[in-house]
């Protein structure tokens, strides 16, 4: 073989080499919509934790109505288009080239994609137009369970499920047809905590079971459906844990509203110990691994470092050959770590109503509560009224609030403001919850509270509420310092 044709079929081979790489990792898609104003479209990929990993999101690129992109995928999963509030799913799997047409007006019910074998995007057409407004109706009367009325709730469910079943089950879409298999049992798991609360001589013990085997009979413990799920094993374990009572317990004992976030706090043993009842019916080891993942990472998100760490080494013992998840927890518990007590608070810039910039510096020397919040979010602004009485009772010497809104409309920020009126500094950053310092200090939902001490250091990280224990940290903490 002389050179030249050694050189033309190594030329060859290299172009079949990156021809056949690209047919395994890339979906090529192009498409049109109608207009886009000021909105941005996106192609979302699902994040290994719904919360505390990173976004795998990336914005399209609109030029006079036409987009395209290639993804890099290495198997077949659903990707999801974001305009807005709305998503849409498709289907996606190497070596595919998609089109996509958008009438923006009536997204996410007018979108065709062309591409396919079979016509997947019609069988989600279709689950539209039949369980529309299906979810509406169904919070509706879940507000009625809420308090012991009749309603209809868990037949709604059963008609989306069956729809979903229909369209979904054995295709592509499958996934889709799984994630509403667990909504409608964590409804049902709803159903037996409101229903034992009001009902005299529930039977909860049977009910609950109830709700297992059907999970059990609709596989949700398997891998593929816990993946499915808007938030693996979170949204079922957690709802379960919920049907013994323990959250009315807790209730009853301190006689009080209590947040959420405080609720864990205080109930954390008793709760875990029933979230786990859930990870041992798991019988598959990869099942069991993913699920557990996102137990020690709720963990690491809501307790104090002291306790979710040795879980945290044990499952990066027991499960060290799941890098992708072992990895995750590393890089979550890194970073929740850098922002536990006694770590330097993390400095920012932000503006108040006026444009004029607020820094962290300014502030040291007396306890700085940090308010994470939004107008929108009611256990928010149930806290204002405690906060206006910790504002009155303490001096500026000893103690600021600072309001950081995480709304992303500034014009509704200024509406907020001026409609709680507030007396502490308000400052704004924008972009709603990827607001930077927000994420700076690793908040996952609101309200957050961070407590900063006269140095500058972190004194409490989102264990305090002002209408809970507030007091009684900060009194002991201003005796501690002036020690």
């Amino acid at each position: 073989m002389n050179t030249k044709t050694f050189q033309l079929l190594l030329f060859s081979l290299s172009i079949l080499f990156f021809t056949n790489c690209k047919d395994q990792t890339v979906t090529t898609i192009s498409g049109t919509i109608d207009y886009l104003g000021d909105s941005e479209l996106y192609i979302e990929m699902p994040p290994l934790h719904y919360k505390y990993s990173p976004k795998e999101r990336s914005a399209l690129t609109v030029n006079q109505g036409k987009f395209n992109a290639e993804i890099n995928i290495k198997e077949p999963e659903i990707i999801w288009l974001v305009l807005q509030d709305f998503v849409y799913p498709f289907y996606a799997e190497p070596g595919i080239e998609l089109s996509i047409e958008i009438i923006r007006s009536d997204f996410p019910y007018e979108v065709e994609i062309k591409g396919y074998d079979k016509d997947y995007n019609l069988a989600y057409q279709e689950f539209l137009k039949e369980t529309e407004n299906l979810d509406t109706a169904i919070k509706a009367e879940m507000d009625k369970f809420k308090v012991g009325q009749r309603n209809t709730a868990l037949a709604y469910s059963e008609i989306k499920l069956e729809s979903a079943e229909k369209h979904f089950k054995g295709t592509p879409l499958e996934p889709l047809y799984q994630k509403i298999v667990g909504e409608d049992l964590v409804l049902r798991l709803r159903a037996v905590e409101y229903s034992n609360r009001f009902i005299s001589n529930y039977d909860v013990d049977s009910e609950r079971q109830k709700v297992v085997n059907k999970a059990l009979q609709k596989e949700f413990f398997t891998l593929s459906s816990l993946e499915a799920q808007r938030a693996g094993i979170r949204d079922f374990s957690h709802y379960y844990s919920r049907t013994f009572g323990i959250y009315d317990s807790v209730m009853n004992a301190y006689g009080t509203s209590l947040a959420e976030y405080d609720i864990k706090q205080v109930a954390y043993e008793e709760l875990n110990e029933k979230r786990m009842q859930v990870i041992n019916v798991i019988e598959d080891r990869d099942a069991k691994a993913y699920a557990e993942m996102f137990i020690v990472a709720e963990r690491i998100g809501e307790q104090p470092i002291s306790i979710s760490e040795p879980t945290y080494f044990n499952f990066l013992k027991e499960y060290e050959e799941y890098t992708e998840y072992t990895d995750f927890l590393t890089y979550f518990y890194n970073e929740i770590k850098s922002v536990s007590p006694g770590e330097p608070a993390i400095p920012f810039q932000l503006a108040d109503r006026s444009g004029e910039i607020h820094t962290l510096d300014e502030y040291k020397g007396k306890f700085v509560l940090l308010d994470f919040w939004a107008g929108w979010c009611q256990p928010c602004l149930v806290e204002f009224p405690h906060m206006r009485e910790l504002y009155s009772d303490y001096s500026r010497n000893e103690l600021e609030i600072l309001g950081i809104s995480t709304e992303v409309d500034s014009l509704v920020w200024i509406q907020d403001i001026t409609r709680f009126e507030n007396p502490w500094p308000q400052l704004y950053g924008g972009d709603g919850m990827d607001q930077k310092t927000f994420k700076a200090y690793k908040g996952g939902g609101i309200p957050f509270y961070i407590l900063v001490d006269p140095d500058g250091n972190i004194a409490r990280y989102n264990d305090i509420r002002p209408s809970f224990n507030f007091t009684e940290v900060l009194d002991s903490l201003i005796t501690q310092y002036n020690q």
